[in-house]
């Protein structure tokens, strides 16, 4: 959500027709970025806006934030993240990947 809001990908708009979710992990730690001055921070705080803004579903998770990730995903949501290493447990996985590529496209694969 961050890299989204960053490069000023309006990836909302992009993935308008489906239901959207974020891991309540994701927005604690949303929440300590927000805290932060500079670029990440502000990002941050846009982020938990859109978040509440566009009435997004939060999921909960009891395991890491990367394991809830890939468990999610095996269970048919499609996970966006610009981890790389996230990104390739997820394809061995063959979960479905939304990501932002080369800071202006939305990528569903």
């Amino acid at each position: 959500m961050v890299t989204g809001v960053k490069f000023k990908v309006d990836v909302f708009s992009e993935l308008m027709e489906h239901d959207l979710f974020v891991l309540d992990k994701v927005i604690e730690e949303l929440e300590k970025l927000a805290e932060k001055r500079g670029k990440d921070g502000t990002a941050a705080r846009v982020a938990l806006q859109l978040v509440k803004k566009r009435d997004v579903g939060i999921l909960e998770a009891d395991e890491s934030t990367d394991d809830a990730l890939i468990l999610y995903g095996k269970r048919g949501y499609a996970i966006a993240t610009q981890d790389t290493k996230l990104k390739r447990k997820l394809k061995k996985g063959n979960v479905k990947l939304i990501y932002v590529k080369q800071k202006k496209y939305v990528m569903i694969e």
